[in-house]
């Protein structure tokens, strides 16, 4: 979409001026959503929202923008919950009871996700009970809660996943977890199959979305790649699960 471009890379220009460059893609942010200063402050007011304070098992997606926030849950006591780079080897769990506190900090890192995360099936995810919150990085996102960026529809594809397993429901809260310049001030329409978030957080504020459109309440399959779902074996998974495959 050309409007989509045009957003990305006018945010990219500034977000040179404040990202902390990735240890394999640099500032390659075509694929990665970076670190940036001020993440442990937004970490820091993201853990203070009752969404987060309240919730006993939290997901996050792999970027390194989260990379300080899954140090700060996990010294809250939070269970995370974490997929895989493009969901291609499922879902991983950071458990802090399992950790030492001298590791949380590499823990939360994406090499420490290798180390100390144990994967889990659909099954084991169910176990865990509810998801209490969500959390997202972006290359950009808008006042109403519209994210950009290529990555973005692998967490449409999450929260549809988890919605179909019951684990989240309607009013469960996303969080999108950015720098200020990535902030976008115009609002746009999101697709059917957005998850759209409802707290936007950054260094210094805590932006609520108003009146976000419903989420997906499951799967549309017919919606998906045929590709997405041959390359995501957690949709194969539960495609068998439900019967659809052999």
């Amino acid at each position: 979409m050309p409007e989509e471009r045009t957003i990305r890379h006018s945010v990219w220009d500034r977000l040179l001026l404040v990202a902390r460059p990735d240890s394999r893609l640099h500032f390659d942010f075509a694929h990665m959503h970076p670190d940036f200063q001020g993440s442990e402050d937004a970490a820091a007011r993201a853990c203070a929202l009752p969404a987060i304070a309240d919730a006993q098992v939290v997901f996050t997606v792999p970027d390194s923008s989260v990379v300080a926030l899954r140090e700060a849950l996990l010294r809250a006591g939070k269970t995370i919950v974490v997929s895989t780079f493009r969901m291609r080897r499922g879902f991983r769990v950071l458990d802090p009871v399992r950790l030492s506190p001298s590791d949380y900090a590499f823990a939360a890192t994406l090499d420490g996700l290798e180390r100390f995360a144990r994967p889990v099936d659909l099954t084991a995810l169910v176990e865990l009970n509810a998801i209490g919150a969500l959390c997202t990085g972006a290359a950009a996102i808008s006042a109403n809660g519209i994210r950009f960026g290529r990555s973005y529809q692998y967490f449409d594809i999450e929260w549809s996943l988890l919605a179909e397993l019951g684990l989240v429901r309607e009013t469960t809260p996303i969080l999108a977890f950015v720098h200020d310049v990535q902030v976008v001030d115009d609002t746009y329409n999101a697709l059917a199959r957005e998850a759209v978030v409802d707290w936007i957080i950054t260094a210094t504020r805590t932006l609520p979305v108003q009146k976000r459109q419903k989420r997906p309440r499951g799967i549309d399959w017919a919606s998906l790649d045929s590709r997405e779902i041959v390359q995501i074996p957690a949709l194969q998974e539960l495609r068998r699960a439900r019967g659809m495959i052999a």
